[in-house]
């Protein structure tokens, strides 16, 4: 890796703590909690046997934190690690997909009866297209997974590996850094959450929160734009769009800076809104997808055209994840949002175009004064916007 300031924050050696007092050798697992080894060879076992995933390594030939594909003696275990992983993957989409195939199967079979022999129905019957969306994530997914990554293996030669440091430490690096705006995002969605939980009564959140301050589409005030997106029907939606959240707007944060964050998943989220509301008006909307599909998009663009800044196959991850998207958009498409999850792609991917014009550069762009003034701006609608959705539950 680079030592100078030509190289992106991500591939200096300085990034990463110092090297511990404490043990000749060690590593560090995903959980930050650090184990010190006595020898190579112990280190080689520790991290051989351990079920956790490693994060960072220290060794004497360095004096701070690595990534373990610097290291070359450890390359084998983590080959062999890899390969027991995705043969665990292997096993466990197979065993999913046939669990996950005969539900799917059985919910054609039911919607068919049901309706009378109606094919129409089962295309827009929702149980078939949840279980079909569980049978890909859980179970077509996780085999692809472990498939593609036995397949490549036996062929790792020093350009692999290369390429393979540079995305470690690239999520190293975003996992440790600090982001605390993105926190906010998150908060919110708690707040609101727990907001609808109490204001219901119950679980069934969609009726009731609906109702108070979601998109009805039928003359809504222009404050339903902004407590939409803040809202999600059940758990399970609220849950995936919180994962989704946590990862893009953290990235998008370290990467861009918290400003533009926040107004991406803002304008995305209204964007979103506006666009189901024409595209499809007569369907009740809620959920913070266009949002978080804005921050997708936002990021896409935003590091084509700053080449520098990630690795290639990081960005290839994001196009993987607007791929998936777009899959279970297209199999759930009878309950799922496809218009506000376009809306609100395309407004990130138009914002990033706009805002951040192609760079050779390897630095993160500067906050502006201008920039803070805004992205405060955007917070305080976001926290008065949520502050109102609370209020109209729980009353």
């Amino acid at each position: 890796m680079s030592t100078d300031q030509s190289a992106p924050v991500w591939a200096r050696p300085d990034v990463f703590p110092a090297r511990p007092t404490t043990g000749v050798f060690g590593y560090v697992d995903t959980k930050g909690r650090r184990h010190s080894a006595k020898s190579l060879h112990d280190l080689q076992k520790q991290i051989s046997d351990s079920k956790k995933a490693v994060d960072l390594v220290w060794t004497p030939k360095s004096d701070r934190l690595v990534v373990p594909e610097e290291v070359e003696s450890l390359r084998p275990i983590l080959e062999k690690r890899r390969a027991t992983w995705a043969r665990n993957d292997i096993t466990d989409g197979r065993r999913l997909s046939l669990v996950m195939g005969v539900a799917t199967l059985w919910a054609v079979y039911a919607s068919y009866t049901n309706s009378g022999g109606s094919w129409d129905a089962v295309i827009h019957a929702p149980t078939v297209a949840v279980t079909a969306i569980m049978l890909l994530i859980f179970g077509i997914v996780p085999y692809y997974e472990g498939w593609k990554v036995l397949r490549k293996a036996g062929k790792r030669d020093e350009v692999y590996w290369q390429r393979e440091i540079a995305d470690a430490r690239f999520d190293s690096w975003l996992s440790t850094h600090l982001a605390p705006f993105s926190f906010i995002l998150l908060a919110i969605m708690v707040v609101t959450c727990c907001a609808q939980w109490f204001g219901a009564g119950s679980s069934h959140w969609a009726e009731e929160s609906v109702r108070k301050v979601g998109l009805l589409k039928q003359n809504d005030p222009w404050w339903r734009y902004l407590t939409a997106p803040l809202v999600h029907g059940n758990l399970v939606h609220w849950l995936m769009n919180f994962a989704a959240l946590r990862y893009l707007a953290r990235r998008a944060e370290i990467l861009a800076r918290w400003p533009h964050m926040i107004l991406v998943f803002l304008l995305s989220a209204v964007v979103g809104a506006m666009a189901t509301t024409y595209m499809m008006p007569k369907i009740p909307s809620v959920g913070a997808s266009g949002g978080i599909l804005g921050l997708l998009g936002f990021l896409l663009v935003f590091e084509t055209l700053h080449r520098e800044l990630v690795p290639k196959s990081a960005r290839k991850r994001l196009l993987a994840g607007l791929v998936l998207v777009a899959v279970m958009g297209a199999v759930g498409f009878s309950f799922i949002d496809n218009a506000a999850h376009f809306g609100g792609l395309v407004a990130g991917m138009v914002y990033a175009v706009i805002v951040f014009p192609p760079s050779a550069s390897v630095h993160r762009p500067e906050i502006l004064v201008k920039d803070r003034f805004v992205g405060m701006g955007a917070i305080g609608v976001l926290l008065a916007a949520s502050m109102w959705c609370v209020y109209l539950l729980v009353r």
